[in-house]
């Protein structure tokens, strides 16, 4: 989310494939692929789609590695603008798109009902919703709008601080967030009270602040792309062999059943390698033919500025279990390997495109009405 004159091409191809991983993600998990990991029985596209959502589950990290490593505001009087912008996208999509529902009946009663048994019925619309549309941010309508609001108020200071630290003593501040935030829920085989699986704006902080460490002082082990790479798909492959191997466990003793998914969570110390590794690859000095993506410099920063708004579309409270149902996900569940990759395929890109294709247009409305103000 960084002004247009400091982006640089290769971060901005790397939010567009971070957003079709988050597509991904809620494609698996609200289409129902992902089913019950602790049932004896999975099939070879259910296994598919575990590993699949280990490669794509760190794409949420990516977006606050991004946004670290470009800083927040450049002057104090810009301390507002950041978390006012993201509002108010966030607030346009939330009523307008909350208002189709209310007028074509499109509303759910039960906001926050699983696919599993999910009712397609109309239900009675009721004051929850109705603040759910007015109050996206205090209702968590979307959960990473409200994490990354907060966390907004919090970069003037993160900057500041992360300016005024040496290598050495950054080191010490980001090892102490992550010992709290992500080392301690992974070596600990029980539920930790402040655990919030990394949907809350501390473990937001400690992102960001490595983003910012990384701007600053780089990862001298991650010095090649292949290194980077090796790093995200080696805690890509533990990640999902902690899924096989917990499962096993559970089957043969009947306990930790709630650990099988335990490594699937954002601040999970293999999640979050993993995201530092995806992110070092598209690191622009491993370039060496930086043309290609100059030639295309348009069409891509056109692209990538739209992603948030591809979020926006797909995850509100009222489309994000209809487009599901739409492609209708449930009647390839089990499906033979390449049907469902092909069903993926084309599901995830056309919700992309289509979100992208109304965000463009809300950009362009909106230029249009700024100008003849």
């Amino acid at each position: 989310m960084a002004e247009k004159k400091d982006r640089q091409l290769n971060y901005e191809l790397l939010r567009i494939f971070a957003m079709l991983m988050i597509v991904c993600l809620h494609y698996l998990s609200k289409g129902g692929f992902l089913g019950v990991p602790a049932r004896e029985q999975i099939s070879v596209s259910g296994y598919a789609a575990w590993l699949i959502e280990a490669f794509c589950l760190v794409a949420v990290n990516v977006y606050v590695l991004i946004s670290g490593y470009f800083g927040g505001v450049s002057e104090t009087k810009d301390v507002l603008k950041r978390p006012l912008k993201i509002w108010k996208q966030v607030i346009f999509y939330s009523v307008t798109i909350g208002a189709i529902a209310i007028i074509t009946g499109m509303y759910r009663h039960d906001m926050h009902q699983t696919f599993v048994g999910f009712s397609t019925s109309l239900q009675r619309l009721d004051m929850y919703q109705i603040f759910t549309y007015l109050f996206p941010t205090v209702t968590e309508h979307y959960w990473f709008a409200t994490s990354y609001i907060i966390l907004c108020f919090f970069m003037p200071f993160l900057d500041k601080g992360a300016d005024a630290f040496d290598q050495k003593s950054f080191l010490k501040l980001l090892g102490g967030f992550l010992l709290l935030f992500s080392v301690a829920k992974t070596v600990i085989p029980m539920q930790l009270a402040w655990d919030k699986y990394g949907y809350d704006a501390f473990w937001f902080v400690t992102l960001y602040l490595t983003g910012a460490y990384i701007r600053r002082f780089g990862i001298a082990f991650l010095g090649s792309r292949a290194r980077a790479l090796w790093l995200y798909a080696g805690s890509v492959l533990l990640i999902f062999a902690s899924f096989l191997v917990i499962r096993k466990i559970f089957f043969a003793t009947g306990s930790l059943s709630a650990f099988i998914s335990y490594a699937y969570t954002y601040n999970h110390l293999l999640c979050y390698l993993g995201a530092v590794g995806l992110f070092m690859a598209f690191d622009g000095r491993f370039d060496k033919r930086t043309g290609r993506l100059e030639r295309i410099r348009k069409p891509l920063l056109l692209v990538s500025g739209a992603t948030f708004g591809v979020y926006l579309i797909h995850e509100h409270v009222n489309i994000r279990y209809l487009w599901v149902e739409w492609f209708r996900c449930a009647d390839w569940v089990g499906a033979p390997l390449p049907r469902f990759l092909g069903h993926m395929a084309v599901t995830v890109l056309t919700v992309y495109g289509v979100c992208t294709l109304i965000e463009l247009l809300r950009q362009k409305v909106g230029a249009l009405f700024i100008r003849k103000r």
